[in-house]
């Protein structure tokens, strides 16, 4: 787990959106999906 991937996870929960989650990091949404699938394997959810 790093720092990114947490913001990311807040920026989608504070956003309710990947693709505004996206926008508010300036990446790009798959970008963004990506960081959190590898939290979720990391996780285990």
């Amino acid at each position: 787990m790093n720092i990114p991937e947490l913001e990311a996870l807040r920026a989608v929960a504070k956003t309710g959106s990947f693709m505004r989650a996206a926008d508010r990091l300036g990446m790009s949404q798959p970008g963004l999906s990506r960081q959190i699938q590898r939290l979720e394997r990391e996780l285990g959810i």
